[in-house]
């Protein structure tokens, strides 16, 4: 334990719990290149219980700090997990990277494109690592289908998909988790940016990257919020979205999604090529995460759980030892374990910042093209800077 990467985790909510699921998972297995040395939160009594289950089933209790600030300043930690709400990412981000911490961030890494490269502006120059904490493309069924269609042209090739889910399943807002996320200020958006960060990433692992999109959205749900520091105000984040992805590929996507879809519910995934289509298992923002079955034009059915036998028996015990270590196949566990390989064995992640700012630059093309009222918006325009009218009240707000 010696050459033990000494571990941080800041933010001790919802996330960070299933981040350390994944920790100890791996601590089971016996992996011991890391320690969680410290924890940080501004709620002193949830840094104090997530310190404690630490201490029971990793044997260590780690350092108890209110803030980032605070654990840099003491040199607790050579790596952190940062898991706070959207809004903090690049504050936590660029100060662990300007005091020699490594860094994985929760998605999305940074709550604009300009919170984003701050955090990839503290790291020029230095080989500390920045990871994008993304799980789905690490699932077994995301790997297996990704092989299925872009190794093995299972569907023959690609042409379109549609990804449409509608039904009326309000978040809870009255809940600290779903409060923030409900004020763009803080979130960044709705769930285009927040679980939609998943299917952002995940869409362009497949299929390549998005050059254009079309989008319209809106905001059914007006709930006033009530933050502490904050003034009370409406949810301004959309709740009903519908937009046309253009691949560089040519590929066609089509995605909508509303949680205010009230009476029948509609969910449609579905996946064309040119000899036949994937149905995905997954009807949430998680592209094939649960795998997905293929129906070719003769009629020929082939079920999900013969895909990934064949996508195992392909992989030799090494690739399978890299890509699901100790046998894991969920991606949570996996992402942790690839953090704390790439600081110790000093390589990039399998996720670094340059692939994390594509997966929100598609998220954010979507919300400057419904801002612009539905108009064509270049992908790379959004990612390299020049249009940025929807993120400006975010980042006036936080000064970045």
């Amino acid at each position: 334990m010696a050459d033990a990467v000494r571990l941080g985790i800041v933010g001790c909510g919802g996330i960070a719990g299933a981040h350390l699921n994944g920790y100890e998972k791996l601590a089971a297995e016996g992996y011991d290149r890391f320690a969680i040395t410290a924890v940080c939160d501004v709620n002193a009594d949830g840094a104090n219980a997530f310190a404690d289950r630490i201490e029971k089933n990793l044997g260590t209790r780690p350092q108890v700090f209110a803030t980032a600030d605070e654990m840099v300043a003491a040199g607790a930690a050579d790596a952190a997990d940062i898991c706070l709400p959207h809004a903090f990412h690049h504050t936590a981000g660029v100060t662990c990277l300007q005091g020699g911490v490594h860094i994985m961030v929760e998605k999305p890494v940074g709550i604009t494109v300009k919170a984003t490269r701050r955090i990839m502006e503290a790291a020029e120059g230095t080989d500390l690592v920045i990871a994008g904490a993304e799980q789905i493309r690490r699932c077994i069924g995301a790997r297996a289908i990704e092989w299925a269609i872009n190794d093995q042209k299972m569907f023959g090739d690609p042409l379109f998909f549609t990804q449409e889910v509608f039904s009326g399943a309000p978040f809870d807002r009255s809940s600290y988790k779903f409060a923030w996320r409900s004020l763009k200020v803080m979130g960044g958006g709705g769930q285009i940016l927040d679980g939609g960060a998943h299917f952002t990433d995940m869409v362009q692992h497949v299929y390549g990257p998005v050059d254009e999109v079309m989008c319209t959205m809106r905001t059914i749900d007006e709930t006033m919020i009530e933050l502490p520091d904050m003034e009370p105000q409406p949810a301004d984040i959309e709740d009903l979205w519908t937009a046309t992805l253009i691949f560089e590929s040519g590929v066609i996507g089509h995605w909508g999604w509303s949680n205010y879809a009230w009476g029948e519910k509609l969910s449609t995934r579905m996946h064309y090529g040119t000899e036949g289509s994937f149905s995905d298992r997954q009807e949430w923002q998680h592209p094939f995460q649960f795998g997905a079955d293929l129906k070719l034009k003769d009629g020929t059915e082939t079920p999900y759980e013969e895909i990934e036998a064949a996508y195992l028996a392909g992989l030799s015990e090494a690739e399978k030892s890299r890509l699901f270590p100790y046998g894991i196949t969920e991606g949570i566990t996996i992402e942790c374990w690839d953090f704390i390989e790439a600081v110790a064995d000093g390589r990039s992640p399998e996720i670094d910042a340059q692939e994390a700012l594509q997966a929100k630059s598609l998220c954010f093309a979507l919300y400057e093209s419904a801002a612009a009222g539905g108009a064509p918006t270049k992908v790379a325009d959004v990612r390299d800077g020049k249009i940025h009218a929807y993120q400006d009240p975010i980042d006036e707000y936080w000064n970045i």
